[in-house]
């Protein structure tokens, strides 16, 4: 038995390591461009939305979310079944859905673009930098740089509700845990993006 559980662990993450590099795909309608500064309309930010619920990143995220939770049997309550899983695939896909709809109707709220601008910088280094910031800055309608609030508040809000759901009590300090993960995944993902991606210009 431990032997067989050793090998699903072994096959679960050669799948989620697929999927991981599968989601440097991501439709580049949500990846923004040489674009000049200016206000997003609503129909952009509804696009970049839409782009994120369809990405391969969104699939990826929900589904190893729900699988690690499957592997440490958590919650316990919905036991090691096919039924547990699956109740832990709608988990995750439900606090994915309420984050990205949150972070998208926050940064509409707040004028801000939140798409990651995945540029080619010149050393290895700032190119690295580049993409662990990527998910922590957003732009005004001026270009300027602002932290992005949308995107850590959303995080924070979806595992907050997740973890109320799955419990029926509040669980602030597991929220907290569960963003930091969610967080390091985005980073993980514009990694992959910057470095095995479509070259883009230099920003």
């Amino acid at each position: 038995m431990a032997r067989l559980r050793t090998s699903v662990h072994s096959s679960l993450i050669v799948i989620l390591g697929g999927l991981l590099i599968g989601a440097v795909g991501l439709s580049q309608t949500s990846v923004a461009q040489a674009d000049g500064p200016g206000r997003l309309g609503a129909g952009a930010h509804w696009a970049a939305f839409r782009s994120d619920v369809l990405s391969p990143e969104f699939f990826f995220k929900s589904i190893g979310s729900a699988t690690g939770s499957h592997l440490d049997d958590d919650p316990g309550a919905w036991g090691e079944t096919v039924g547990g899983y699956a109740a832990r695939v709608g988990s995750s896909t439900g606090e994915s859905l309420l984050q990205t709809g949150t972070m998208h109707g926050l940064a509409a709220a707040l004028h801000l673009d939140i798409r990651p601008r995945l540029r080619r910088h010149s050393g290895t280094g700032a190119r690295l930098r580049h993409a662990v910031l990527s998910p922590f800055i957003a732009r005004t309608p001026t270009g300027a740089r602002v932290p992005n609030a949308p995107n850590v508040a959303a995080t924070y809000g979806g595992a907050l509700a997740q973890a109320r759901w799955e419990r029926g009590r509040w669980a602030p300090g597991r929220a907290l845990q569960s963003m930091s993960v969610s967080l390091g995944i985005d980073v993980v993902i514009n990694i992959f993006r910057e470095f095995l991606g479509t070259p883009l210009s230099r920003d």
